[in-house]
């Protein structure tokens, strides 16, 4: 099933009080990507960026996807410290 035929499939289960947890199961189950789920979770809630990232990336659902990021993430964070400081990107 498509992004949009997904998300569609759902809005009538939020209108009638579908968690935002169990929202997040349905879209992992229905074979999006986290970054799909966000976007779900914001179109159909209405949420932030910031909210719908948090609550997907919280979930159980996706811990092993998270989990696995997590250095990558780290490397990013560590990588836009050091340009605060004027570093040169062709030194690091």
């Amino acid at each position: 099933m498509n992004y949009d035929a997904v998300i569609d499939s759902l809005r009538p289960e939020v209108e009638r009080g579908l968690s935002r947890e169990d929202a997040v199961v349905a879209l992992h189950a229905a074979g999006l990507t986290i970054i799909e789920c966000i976007k779900g979770l914001m179109r159909l809630y209405g949420l932030s960026l910031g909210d719908a990232k948090f609550i997907a990336a919280g979930h159980p659902v996706w811990r092993s996807i998270v989990n696995e990021a997590e250095p990558l993430h780290q490397e990013l964070e560590d990588y836009a410290e050091k340009m605060k400081g004027g570093g040169n990107p062709d030194d690091l």
